[in-house]
């Protein structure tokens, strides 16, 4: 038996004989990797911004509400011309997506059913080339071929109340409150999405300031379920806000858990009982009775229920004077509370944008002469906090709250800008000189939009550069767009990226303003390639899930005093 070392010898010159023994292998030239595409820098280069023009029925009006809500974008009220109003239907437009073309339907104001059946509503929609009134009915249901008689707007929409024709000059404490189940037409109001359901407040009758619309704290709420309208009056021990128009709102879906009480165990007199439970209502495993579990549930957005923060700041208030107050409505509590007031002078036509626990404020009109009337310069964060608690027994949310008070960042300067605060629990850092900064303006729109890695965006779009003298005259409006890049909170890939790039001693762009480049959607579109003339005092709204780049534009006040009646979608690139 061969001993081990001439084994271990053996197999090594087995494998040292391998290569020559093997046939040569043919020459292979891999083919060269090819190089990577450059990635954008980060602080706004790489960025730009395209415009698409939608077909849309036209809607001029100015000084309108906006909203989308599942690919549909609702259009309320407005001002059609000097001293004209609109009607009080909801104009519903489908939105274009995956190739579908754009729809469009209004909704005559019917108020909400009390007994909450959704069939007895009674619906009535008008499409774009009836004459009359079309009722929804159901689809097996004979259908006659004859014309439905017509009926004018004006026996559909209701009668002002007192209020609404300028009698309620006070400060929303019951002397004009509306009857009606249905808000009167009116412009210069504001509305924020909360779930499924579109949140009003306030708005004007006309152009004149006395003519604001006091209607003691109410909140109106458009069911995009049912196409009806209800509302919600404050509860008797809640502070009520002024009554107000061009103010700005945003809203947030909490608080939302609500405590729920422990169940408590049925009291049995058998054994029997106890074992059979509640079979006879909901049947057992095995035979389950149908339709017991869908009879008990509950919708959160019902009457009586419903969740959420309806935010308000700013405005014109009935007696010509503008504030810089904030309110907060809880949906579920049904009152009022306010909040810290926002800093520097009372505005009315600013914008406010809502991102997590971030209220953003930028712009507004004071009421100055000229341009100085113009507000910018100053982003304005206020944090917010959702109040929880646990007694143990039950924990659930209390409400949405401020932490601190407001903080400002500050356009660049070479001269250092004395008393204003830090910005240290918004994560915001002090721009350099050489940073831009978007012009002053009002009438304009902020929208939170999504980027690339989690990122998150503040879009200011257009708006008012300088007041004009008269209707014939409205002013200067800005066409320009501006991106703030909003610091990104904890945890997240963008977070994580920042922090990376930072370490290595490069720019992230976070909390930094850029003028995004504009360009066209479609090249081959003339409309697209024009994009939409400079404007303010429109309505716009970001799409959500839809689109989370993108933000839907219609309307508006020209620099020639006609008011606009297109549609257009912005997308961040």
């Amino acid at each position: 038996m061969e001993s081990f070392a001439k084994l271990k010898r053996r197999g090594t010159d087995l494998l040292n004989s391998f290569p020559q023994n093997m046939p040569s292998l043919p020459q292979v030239q891999m083919p060269s990797m090819p190089s990577m595409p450059s990635m954008p820098r980060m602080g706004g280069q790489g960025m730009k911004g395209t415009w698409q023009h939608v077909a849309i029925p036209a809607l001029p009006r100015s000084h309108h509400s906006l909203d989308i809500v599942a690919g549909n974008a609702y259009l309320f009220g407005g001002e059609p011309g000097a001293g004209k109003r609109v009607d009080n239907d909801m104009h519903v437009i489908v939105l274009p997506s995956s190739g579908a073309s754009t729809d469009y339907f209004a909704v005559r104001a019917k108020p909400s059913p009390k007994t909450g059946d959704i069939t007895s509503s009674n619906t009535t929609v008008v499409t774009p080339g009836s004459d009359g009134e079309g009722e929804l009915q159901d689809p097996l249901t004979e259908v006659s071929l004859t014309t439905p008689s017509s009926s004018s707007a004006a026996d559909s929409e209701s009668e002002p109340s007192a209020a609404s024709k300028g009698k309620g000059k006070g400060k929303g404490k019951g002397k004009g409150l509306a009857t009606s189940d249905v808000p009167s037409p009116r412009l210069g109001h504001a509305s924020a999405v909360i779930g499924t359901r579109i949140f009003l407040f306030g708005g004007r009758t006309s152009n004149d300031e006395s003519s604001t619309i006091d209607e003691n704290g109410r909140v109106w709420i458009f069911e995009t379920k049912t196409h009806t309208w209800s509302y919600l009056d404050p509860h008797h021990s809640s502070p009520i806000p002024p009554p107000r128009s061009d103010h700005a709102a945003a809203a947030t879906d909490k608080p939302r858990d609500f405590a729920v009480k422990p169940m408590r165990l049925r009291r049995t007199g058998t054994w029997k009982e106890w074992a059979e439970g509640d079979s006879a209502e909901v049947g057992i495993p095995q035979r389950p009775i149908a339709g017991s579990i869908a009879e008990r549930a509950t919708d959160e957005e019902s009457e009586g229920a419903g969740f959420g923060t309806f935010i308000i700041h700013g405005g014109l208030l009935a007696d010509g004077a503008r504030t810089g107050d904030v309110w907060a409505f809880d949906v579920h509590a049904s009152t009022w509370k306010q909040l810290p007031d926002a800093p520097g002078p009372a505005r009315s036509g600013t914008t406010l944008a809502l991102d997590k626990s971030r209220l953003y404020r930028f712009g507004g009109f004071g009421g100055f002469e000229g341009e100085d009337g113009e507000l910018g310069g100053h982003l304005d964060v206020l944090q917010l906090v959702l109040d929880e608690f646990n007694d143990q027994n039950s924990k659930g949310d209390i409400g949405v709250f401020a932490r601190g008070t407001w903080e400002s960042l500050v356009a660049p300067s070479p001269i250092p800008t004395e008393g204003v605060p830090a910005a240290e629990t918004t994560g915001l850092t002090a721009p350099v000189p050489t940073d831009p900064w978007p012009p002053a303006r009002s009438g304009s729109s902020l929208s939170v939009v999504q980027g690339g890695s989690g990122r998150e965006y503040l879009v200011l779009l257009l708006g008012e550069a300088s007041p004009g003298d008269d209707e014939e005259n409205a002013g200067d409006f800005h066409s320009d767009v501006w991106a703030f890049q909003i610091p990104p909170i904890g945890g997240t890939a963008a977070s994580i990226t920042d922090a990376f790039l930072q370490t290595m001693g490069r720019k992230t762009g976070e909390g930094r303003w850029t003028r995004v480049p504009l360009g066209p959607f479609d090249g081959d579109e003339e409309l697209d390639i024009r994009g939409p003339s400079p404007r303010g005092w429109f309505a716009a709204a970001p799409l959500g899930d839809l689109e989370e780049n993108a933000i839907f534009v219609t309307g508006g006040l020209g620099s020639d005093g006609t008011r606009l009646g297109d549609g257009w979608l912005f997308r961040l690139e």
